[in-house]
């Protein structure tokens, strides 16, 4: 009988574990918390990251403590310097997180609601409990007087530039198959470029590689410009998303693309 219990204990403990290491092989929630454990421990996500972030960013999830989380998700990059995000004009990292969730509140309702049941359960230890303060806000907000980004068009911005030169490279490397994007956002990145697309919503809106990076051609093209700051061509656009297929953001935002 003693060694029957051993043996189901062990048992236990190993199913346990499993699950656990399973569950890090998954984002355990794709807006704000993209990355799982194990694509930021083996630094294999589509986006480079670094340290201490990375660590913190694990740590953090581990632990539940979902505002800690989200703030290392926004600097795992390593693209935020003195509180501004790399590529805008004096944008907070607090700023750029509003401008997502409102982003996914507007035209990721379902999700977003998701996820803001998840952070409503963050660790009393969290020590960044204003961004989920703020995601609740928005939560809890009327932005139904916010127009809908639904016509096909190419925008520009002014807002998280990348270099036009590694925008280029990223174009000539990423793949160019007929094949489905399928449920990712994060498509592909070359230095301070990132080519990335609204939330997955079935294949009648989905892009093809093919199709996206024919798009990102007619951003690099229609959206370069060189800011009084520099000297360098830059780069950073959209294409609105419509009921035919996604959206497709090249800049050098890491995040979001609602």
């Amino acid at each position: 009988m003693y060694i029957s219990a051993v043996l189901t204990l062990f048992a236990l403990g190993f199913y346990h574990a499993a699950a656990a290491s399973a569950s890090e092989l998954e984002a355990i929630e794709p807006l704000f918390l993209e990355f799982s454990i194990q694509e930021v421990l083996t630094n294999t996500s589509w986006i480079p990251v670094v340290e201490p972030w990375a660590s913190q960013y694990v740590s953090a999830v581990r632990d539940g403590r979902y505002g800690d989380a989200v703030w290392a998700r926004y600097h795992i990059a390593g693209d935020v310097h003195d509180g501004i995000v790399g590529g805008t004009t004096n944008m907070t990292v607090l700023q750029s997180i509003e401008e997502d969730a409102l982003g996914y509140k507007l035209n990721d309702p379902e999700d977003y609601a998701k996820a803001q049941a998840l952070y409503a359960q963050t660790s009393d230890h969290d020590g960044h409990k204003d961004i989920i303060q703020t995601l609740s806000h928005i939560h809890n907000q009327d932005i139904s007087h916010l127009e809908a980004r639904v016509r096909y068009s190419t925008s520009c911005s002014r807002n998280f530039i990348a270099l036009r030169s590694d925008c280029v490279q990223l174009l000539r490397h990423m793949s160019t198959r007929e094949v489905a994007i399928g449920d990712e956002q994060g498509v592909a990145s070359w230095g301070t470029c990132r080519l990335r697309v609204s939330r997955y919503r079935g294949s009648s809106t989905d892009l093809t590689y093919y199709r996206a990076h024919a798009v990102g051609l007619l951003l690099e093209e229609h959206c370069a410009y060189v800011p009084p700051c520099c000297r360098e061509v830059h780069v950073s656009g959209y294409s609105p998303r419509n009921s035919g297929h996604r959206k497709v953001c090249l800049s050098s935002k890491n995040s979001g693309c609602s």
